[in-house]
């Protein structure tokens, strides 16, 4: 059964940490399951810009779905964090639906402003993020440093270094690209 109260910073943070596996991505969804959110992935929905959607089904039962729309490891781990966001945070029974595009911004919507900041404090703590040379420089060593002291991914801290700099071209062999498919086959 799922609680609301089981999707907490610091369950999002266990979930992080699963990142640094190679095997990461299977590695939530399970952990997920244990905590009664069904996860589900779904090839991108063509025409559609959605990366990923949360919701609870009439009986209570928790679900995140995402689409890999980018097969990238960064866009996994932020998507998944930002639904489980907006579980913690807004989900109370089926009358809500979240529908997300993750690329289109959040038109300055209380309700997204509030995952994304949760989602990166969940990812990577403002403290933490502040204080690294990541915060500050473009480069592979920095990115790679946090990822290491944090127990995550690099890719999760490219694709922070990414955002903060609106430069999608910055440590693109960082990002995870075309990693993330294979483990849902």
């Amino acid at each position: 059964p799922f609680s609301a109260h089981a999707v907490t910073l610091g369950s999002m943070h266990d979930v992080a940490r699963l990142s640094w596996a190679e095997s990461g991505p299977r590695l939530a969804v399970e952990f997920l399951a244990k905590l009664g959110i069904a996860v589900v992935v779904e090839r991108h929905l063509s025409r559609t810009h959605i990366d990923g959607a949360a919701f609870l089904l009439p009986g209570g039962q928790a679900v995140v779905a995402l689409t890999l729309r980018h097969d990238r490891l960064d866009n996994f781990w932020y998507s998944i964090m930002h639904e489980l966001a907006h579980l913690s945070l807004h989900l109370r029974d089926s009358s809500t639906t979240f529908l997300d595009d993750l690329d289109s911004g959040d038109d300055g919507k209380r309700v997204e402003l509030q995952a994304d900041e949760l989602a990166r404090e969940a990812l990577i703590p403002s403290d933490e993020w502040r204080q690294s040379a990541a915060s500050r420089l473009r480069s592979p060593a920095a990115a790679i440093q946090l990822a290491e002291k944090l127990q995550i991914n690099p890719a999760i801290v490219a694709g922070r270094v990414r955002f903060e700099h609106s430069n999608y071209r910055l440590l693109g062999h960082l990002v995870g690209a075309g990693q993330v498919r294979r483990h849902f086959v």
